[in-house]
């Protein structure tokens, strides 16, 4: 019996699914390219290429990658990897810059071997 993942999905991911697969099926088909073609290039079966296009959120990474890639989507997709790419984690990460360099605490440097 097939587990149901969609069902896990958050709104936000079913919606961006949707999205990712109506893109990648116009991309299909601006390249004239029928879904049997595409599946082919994508190393793929049509039925998991139906299912990309559907937005289905529980076919594996690997598939949309493939999709992705035989629609010139992929670039868009290392975009967002970027670390600037993520305004949270830019701002969390210029909050906690160092602003200045600490002395040496504790013992004497001099009295210890191991301080460089």
């Amino acid at each position: 019996m097939r587990r149901p993942e969609a069902a896990f999905a958050s709104p936000a991911s079913v919606a961006a699914s949707g999205q990712l697969g109506a893109a990648i099926r116009l991309a299909r088909l601006a390249r004239n390219l029928t879904q049997a073609d595409f599946a082919e290039r994508a190393r793929m079966s049509v039925a998991t290429l139906q299912r990309i296009e559907r937005g289905d959120p529980a076919v594996s990474f690997s598939s949309w990658l493939s999709a992705m890639e035989v629609s010139n989507l992929l670039p868009i997709l290392q975009r967002a990897a970027e670390p600037d790419a993520d305004a949270t984690g830019r701002a969390r990460r210029q909050l906690e810059q160092r602003q200045r360099a600490t002395g040496s605490r504790g013992k004497d440097a001099a009295e210890d071997p191991y301080a460089f």
